[in-house]
């Protein structure tokens, strides 16, 4: 089963570059400009699987405020946090792995690979308990 990479970045140049690149390695990429068209996109879905790539800041939603919830509407979904600079411990507390740009690519695809195989285990837990 291929897995997804759900993609939040509001700069067009990162997301194709990621976008591109992932799909080279086999994963679904589903993108988005921002976290209302991620959650908009998402409603009503049954529970996400795979990954999170999440930039933050965004322009229209508080990353830090929508990780803390994150885990309630999302609970299979690690979170990989894309920052432009070092942001507040409480985006680590929350994240399943945090990375500064410009991205350091073979770091980030390890943690890629670690995150969908967490989302995995999260999902093997849900249907046993």
């Amino acid at each position: 089963m291929i897995a997804t990479v759900w993609l939040v970045e509001d700069d067009v140049s990162v997301s194709e570059s990621l976008g591109f690149l992932l799909k080279a390695l086999d994963y679904e990429v589903v993108d988005f400009i921002d976290l209302t068209d991620f959650e908009a996109a998402t409603a009503g879905a049954r529970p996400l699987r795979g990954c999170l790539l999440l930039d933050v800041p965004l322009p229209d939603i508080n990353g830090q405020n929508w990780l803390a919830e994150h885990t309630q509407r999302h609970p299979l979904l690690p979170v990989i946090i894309m920052a432009d600079h070092d942001t507040p411990e409480e985006y680590r507390h929350d994240a399943f792995a945090f990375f500064i740009k410009p991205l350091d690519m073979e770091p980030l695809l390890a943690s890629i690979k670690q995150a969908v195989e967490e989302s995995a285990r999260r999902v093997e837990r849900w249907h046993s308990g």
